[in-house]
């Protein structure tokens, strides 16, 4: 299955969150801040970033910045996770890229990681069920 990068600085929500992809069948890599999430993603070229806006040594933001800047990540989609309610919408963010705020239900959290790996809604509720 994929490989999943998850970037949070929230060392509880980083392991619960692991667990839960784990179960899912994906392969987990994570990182507590910027720079180890950038470092991670040229290493492994995971297939979908989960980055929270807010961590140290770079923000979701600026990793994505980055990101964009290697052509072997660029069009890498990203799903921003964060508890500021003032975060910006995510069609201002790019064409490949969410946004979830917490706190989240995880049916809601990983209905948001099959879409942000390009699956149809529809067969999302049939995997529900």
């Amino acid at each position: 299955m994929e490989t999943i990068l998850i970037a949070d600085d929230d060392t509880r929500l980083l392991k619960a969150l692991t667990i839960r992809l784990e179960h899912e069948g994906f392969t987990v890599i994570t990182a507590q801040d910027g720079y180890q999430a950038v470092a991670a993603a040229r290493r492994d070229k995971p297939a979908l970033l989960i980055l929270d806006i807010n961590m140290p040594a770079g923000s979701g933001y600026s990793v994505k910045e980055r990101i964009e800047q290697n052509p072997e990540l660029a069009g890498t989609p990203i799903l921003f996770v964060t508890g500021d309610e003032h975060a910006p919408a995510p069609s201002t963010m790019g064409a490949n890229c969410a946004l979830l705020h917490k706190p989240f239900e995880t049916s809601q959290f990983l209905d948001a990681v099959w879409q942000a790996l390009g699956y149809p809604v529809d067969q999302l509720a049939a995997k529900r069920a």
